[in-house]
């Protein structure tokens, strides 16, 4: 019988992401500490916060590079395991990556920011960009591989 996907890669599928989540999640703890401790040492106002958490250059950026990283990575790594094609790898590590992440919002209580359409658009399409680019790497080295022996 010709299956999507068996038993050992739904496993992988499912065990990957959770545990680089976790190591998402503390970094970008660190990288919150890290902002806040500037903020308070510069003596913000809340305005001034608020402010700075919505539009600030340096703030969306480091969240994208560690969204990126990590999305890369994650994708690096189940796509190594996945028998089958890049498109196959890339679509199902997108959508294991947004489900855990609606389970995480759904989980913890939620902030009272309200981020503006265009800043949701771009995370969006760092996180999927990013897990497509990792799912590629992974499957040009197997068939490089593959080529090579």
């Amino acid at each position: 019988m010709n299956r999507f996907i068996d038993f050992r890669e739904l496993k992988v599928l499912i065990f990957i992401p959770l545990l680089v989540y976790f190591f998402y999640a503390i970094a970008e703890v660190f990288f919150w500490i890290a902002v806040f401790d500037f903020m308070y040492t510069n003596n913000f106002t809340e305005a001034e916060m608020d402010e700075a958490i919505i539009s600030s250059v340096l703030v969306i950026g480091g969240l994208l590079l560690i969204i990126g990283f990590f999305n890369t990575l994650t994708a690096y790594l189940v796509a190594g395991y996945l028998k089958g094609s890049f498109v196959k790898s890339a679509v199902l590590t997108i959508i294991v990556v947004e489900v855990i992440d609606l389970l995480v919002l759904y989980v913890l209580p939620a902030d009272d920011s309200v981020f503006p359409l265009w800043r949701d658009m771009v995370f969006f399409a760092v996180g999927w960009g990013t897990i497509v680019l990792g799912a590629w790497a992974a499957c040009y080295k197997r068939e490089r591989q593959a080529k090579l022996s």
